[in-house]
């Protein structure tokens, strides 16, 4: 790229060094042994986390719960405080919510009705949108709201954090091996499928004891057969990325720059494609 630069009225062509276009790739950062104050660009952002004052849009995320007595159904609103600029960039599904003809609240501000996110996950979502990260504790507990809530606005990495929280925190037993199965295929959580996977071969006996192969999906039967053929893999050149663990699928995307989200063939297809 190159840029003019007026000096002294003469014209002098600069060559301005290109945009890094994948950002995942190792730099060789610059240390010194005197001490120098790390970049605030990220806490900075993090204050801006609902900043009222700030904020150009708001959300609103309406919530109907029974009361006391279970009589009737209240109605809760919690107002979150946004910038749009910082969801364009971070979050251009969330950003999307506001359109030009769109609510706007009583300072004239954009507004956005949420009612299929419970306010505490819907924190977390926006939180991390900020740069803000979600303690572990908190992913285990809303795990399966997290993963829905961020599989809907595509914030990939928190998806993936959710589902790596839920894998760690969750025994698969007989009981629950099918219900996580269809859920991990509906929500395309990979690493969960592969847990179950793992279950279903490692207790063969089990499950037809249980009965779990009688509704079994007939797509996933594939996903099963790589799981139970890993170990024994000849390590042929064709079969590498089909032989791989979804962590490692996943690494080899991110280091490439190619989307982690998504099924194992999603995955392999994308890898085959950029080799």
């Amino acid at each position: 790229m190159f840029a003019f630069h007026n000096s002294h009225h003469r014209h002098v062509l600069v060559r301005v060094p290109p945009l890094d276009k994948n950002p995942t790739k190792k730099r060789k950062v610059s240390k010194s042994k005197h001490f120098v104050p790390e970049n605030s660009l990220v806490s900075k952002i993090q204050g801006m986390f609902n900043d009222e004052e700030t904020s150009d849009v708001l959300f609103e995320v309406i919530t109907t719960e029974p009361d006391e007595d279970g009589s009737k159904r209240v109605k809760t609103s919690t107002l979150f405080h946004a910038h749009r600029l910082i969801l364009q960039v971070c979050a251009p599904m969330l950003e999307a919510l506001f359109e030009p003809t769109y609510l706007l609240s009583s300072d004239g501000k954009l507004a956005a009705t949420i009612t299929d996110i419970k306010p505490a996950v819907f924190h977390h979502l926006l939180w991390y949108v900020y740069g803000g990260s979600v303690p572990k504790e908190d992913l285990e507990t809303h795990a399966k709201g997290i993963i829905e809530a961020a599989d809907k606005y595509n914030i990939v990495n928190l998806k993936l954090e959710a589902e790596a929280a839920y894998v760690d925190s969750t025994a698969i037993t007989a009981r629950n091996a099918i219900d996580n199965l269809l859920y991990a295929d509906a929500k395309n959580c990979a690493l969960l499928k592969e847990a179950v996977m793992d279950y279903l071969a490692a207790n063969g006996q089990e499950a037809i004891r249980h009965r779990l192969f009688d509704n079994f999906p007939s797509h996933l039967v594939n996903d099963l057969s790589v799981t139970t053929t890993r170990k024994i893999s000849t390590g042929n050149k064709r079969d590498r990325f089909n032989m791989m663990r979804v962590s490692e699928l996943r690494r080899k995307l991110h280091k490439k720059g190619l989307d982690v989200d998504g099924s194992r063939e999603a995955m392999i297809a994308a890898l085959k494609g950029d080799s």
